[in-house]
């Protein structure tokens, strides 16, 4: 009988019957739960073994999927090498959990990958004496590619990388590490994990630091692809297409530039014609879907149009800025309305 009762209250306190399965499917959620995470680190795996299921857990539906359906969730037990703690007193190996995909191929979104060698960004906190992820499916961590550790390590130790906010920082220096990775003159950058990136600053701090590697950046190749890249994201910065084409030296990509540069200058009208009509919010299929209209979120959409490049779109951004509560002190813009920033 003492036996069956210690085998009884050892299932009931298992990781599988304590660390419950979670699935976020608005972006707001998600990255209130990755920003509030108690331990933070950048870690290594080094093993990992599936412990319970497959569990069915609901995906809840949402604006794109009316929906909900089933997911098939295996309970994770990882172990990793801490390799610099963010938040937190973490040191030495960590045991952490994870409900995880482990049902053959998967389409969409980025999954969490479990597997030893991969080096994560880890957000954890802790259930019932486990150490977990904060929540599960399909991810919520940020993967670092293994050639650029060394560099976002000495970044995220460093006191002279922007800003004092933890998620800034992270987000400077994952964008920096991957521009000065670049080896050639490539089209169509985005970076990697943007709505990672976008989650945890917003659209006008990746857009503000993607602007400034465009005109400092030592790497042409990576300022090439920060100027490409913050022109085709944004609104109003066809300028960078200019500066793209001033670090493309060689001319690799010259057409497509130059093509660019046209349609963006073209369309001008049309996109202060739309923003305005729109109240200056971000744009389709950008940063708005998912989270709950805010003063906060619509301050930092206006800033990102008063910081363009180009000289039109500041100059309507900021006389829209002086009608809005919300925005009418914004460091972009002088009080009367007009940007003196540049």
């Amino acid at each position: 009988m003492i036996a069956a009762a210690a085998l009884i209250i050892a299932g009931c306190n298992s990781p599988a019957h304590v660390i419950k399965p979670v699935i976020y499917v608005r972006a707001e959620d998600k990255y209130r739960a990755m920003k509030s995470a108690p331990v933070i680190v950048v870690a290594e795996v080094l093993d990992y073994k599936l412990v319970a299921g497959p569990r069915d857990v609901e995906r809840p539906a949402d604006t794109f999927n009316p929906k909900a359906w089933m997911v098939p969730l295996h309970l994770a037990r990882m172990s990793a090498k801490v390799i610099l703690s963010l938040r937190g007193d973490v040191r030495g190996p960590i045991q952490f959990y994870s409900w995880v995909w482990a049902s053959g191929q998967h389409g969409g979104e980025r999954l969490f990958r479990p597997y030893p060698g991969y080096c994560h960004i880890l957000f954890l906190r802790e259930e019932g004496g486990y150490l977990r992820t904060v929540a599960d499916y399909p991810a919520y961590d940020l993967e670092i590619p293994p050639g650029w550790l060394p560099a976002i390590i000495s970044g995220l130790q460093s006191s002279s990388e922007n800003g004092s906010d933890l998620f800034e920082r992270i987000v400077t220096v994952l964008i920096k590490a991957e521009l000065e990775s670049a080896g050639g003159i490539g089209w169509n950058y985005v970076p990697r994990g943007m709505d990672d990136l976008t989650g945890l600053t917003g659209e006008f701090y990746v857009a503000s630091q993607l602007d400034s590697f465009c005109l400092h950046l030592a790497n042409r190749f990576g300022r090439f692809a920060a100027c490409e890249g913050t022109a085709g994201l944004f609104y109003g910065r066809c300028e960078a297409y200019r500066l793209a084409r001033a670090a493309d030296s060689a001319g690799v990509e010259a057409t497509h530039v130059t093509q660019a540069l046209a349609r963006c200058e073209a369309q001008e009208v049309n996109t202060i014609g739309w923003l305005r009509t729109n109240n200056w919010s971000l744009p389709p299929g950008g940063g708005d879907y998912g989270w709950s209209p805010s003063a906060g979120r619509r301050r930092l959409a206006v800033r990102l149009y008063a910081s363009a490049m180009d000289a039109n779109v500041r100059t309507a951004a900021c006389a829209a800025a002086a009608t809005m509560p919300e925005a009418r002190d914004i460091p972009e813009c002088d009080a009367s309305g007009n940007n003196g920033i540049r």
